[in-house]
């Protein structure tokens, strides 16, 4: 990657940002220390030097000017290491006592002031010191050497520019590290978006297996895109079901419109018969768009609270009659509240569909139980039947569009009925299972129990459904 590219990325600007931060706050914390060191040393300093003129203005207030050169000279005799400085001068410079020459910059010159003395043998020593008048005449300077004290703070000041270059140096090695980690994560990323762009479907994000959240980008993008190749692969699945379960319809209407228009005077039956056939055209289309509107969530917003007992009482009672009529025992267990949060158009439809497929399917002299049953965090809602079941390998395949078994040819429908089931199901974070039921088939469709309070109890009782449905069959 070229390295302009790499100055841009996010990652390396936040790594910027970080040094920046955290240079000042380096930069406070050797600020700190030498303010607390250095500036220890220069107050004890110059308190040292306070101490020493108070101590040569007592001698001399006592002694005079004589008991003055003799103190002084005292000291520089005792002060081997040579810390202090001592100078007594007279107005052009002569020295009556010290230790160094009398420095010509200081002629004029009264209170503190750091300066370089030069000793009698030519050294030459940095003090710290105090010009005071002590008479007519007469200059007095007390110093300390602080050579020490400037190799300190030369030695300070030289580890705090190499501390900050350090961090700054090593926080944009740093981030240059991250931004090229990152980019190389990224860039894999694209790569793989680019791929799919292009038409390779097959194609995911790659995982590292560290955890991080380039992996847990990774792991939704791959998610995201084994949602989109099962949504194409439900396309591609429908527009075959579509070209191929339509194309019997059609043909025969094309041939009986053929026939109508050859008669000089068509039927009235051919004629119902030809809407007939255009009416199942238009369920299976309306079916199809009720499934693609229910997996988009277009439901979703009106989604509520509700309580799945009148529901399941209600389309029980709808089928009551067809179940009757074809000798059928419909037998439907409720308890006394279920709730859960959804659609209730959607719900009754969904049982609609189960309950059609059980009259439908199960013989004359066969029985159905519809039951409703609240078992801690989920709503069970079971339909079973007597019928002639469905084989295990084939449970999951029924659950697509179109999907329809040998022995269903010979019943109406167009195989989309356990599809709009399953679709509900997932819109209200639920799932469909078919189970057998010894004989026939139980169908359950789970959905998470809506909770408003403490659970009320709910003990199952068989009822005979009543009151009439409201929007089930619509």
């Amino acid at each position: 990657m070229r390295l302009p590219a790499l100055f841009r990325t996010s990652v390396f600007q936040l790594t910027l940002m970080y040094v920046g931060l955290f240079s000042l706050s380096v930069g406070a914390l050797f600020a700190f220390l030498y303010w607390s060191t250095i500036g220890y040393i220069e107050r004890q300093t110059n308190a040292l030097i306070e101490a020493e003129i108070d101590s040569l203005a007592e001698r001399a207030a006592r002694q005079g000017l004589r008991g003055l050169a003799d103190v002084i000279n005292e000291r520089v005799q005792r002060d081997r290491e040579q810390r202090f400085v001592y100078v007594l001068a007279d107005a052009i410079g002569r020295v009556h006592a010290g230790n160094v020459n009398w420095p010509r910059e200081l002629d004029d010159a009264e209170g503190r002031v750091d300066v370089v003395l030069v000793s009698a043998n030519g050294v030459q020593t940095p003090a710290r010191a105090y010009v005071i008048p002590v008479g007519p005449g007469l200059r007095l300077l007390v110093g300390r050497d602080v050579r020490e004290l400037r190799e300190i703070t030369t030695t300070f000041r030289r580890a705090a520019v190499y501390g900050l270059s350090l961090v700054i140096g090593l926080g944009l090695v740093g981030g240059l590290a991250m931004a090229l980690s990152a980019q190389r994560r990224i860039a894999q990323l694209n790569r793989t978006t680019r791929e799919i762009i292009a038409g390779d479907l097959s194609r995911r994000a790659p995982v590292s297996g560290s955890g991080d959240e380039h992996d847990e980008l990774a792991a939704n993008v791959n998610a995201m895109l084994d949602q989109i190749e099962s949504l194409m692969e439900g396309m591609r699945h429908v527009g075959d079901s579509v070209a191929h379960d339509l194309r019997g319809p059609l043909t025969r209407l094309r041939n009986r419109l053929e026939t109508l228009a050859a008669a000089e005077q068509p039927s009235r039956e051919d004629l119902l018969g030809c809407v007939e056939q255009a009416e199942r055209l238009l369920d299976t289309f309306n079916a199809l768009l009720r499934i693609a509107r229910v997996e988009s969530g277009a439901y979703r917003s009106a989604f509520a609270p509700l309580d799945l007992v009148p529901i399941v009482r209600d389309v029980c009672e709808l089928y009551q009659a067809a179940a009757d009529e074809r000798r059928i025992g419909l037998l439907c267990r409720v308890p006394d509240a279920a709730e859960v949060f959804g659609d209730r158009e959607l719900l009754a439809q969904a049982l609609t569909n189960l309950l059609d497929n059980a009259v439908k399917y199960t013989p004359p002299g066969g029985s159905i139980v519809v039951t409703l049953h609240d078992a801690d965090d989920r709503i069970q809602l079971s339909v079973a039947d007597s019928g002639p079941g469905i084989p295990a390998a084939e449970r999951e395949r029924v659950l697509e569009r179109f999907a329809r078994l040998d022995q269903a040819r010979s019943q109406p429908g167009n195989g989309l009925g356990l599809a709009l089931v399953k679709a509900v199901a997932v819109q209200h974070n639920g799932r469909i299972v078919l189970d057998d039921n010894s004989p026939g088939l139980r169908v359950t469709l789970e959905l998470p129990a809506h909770r408003r309070g403490p659970a009320r109890p709910a003990p199952a009782a068989e009822r005979p459904a009543a009151a009439p449905l409201a929007a089930a069959a619509r």
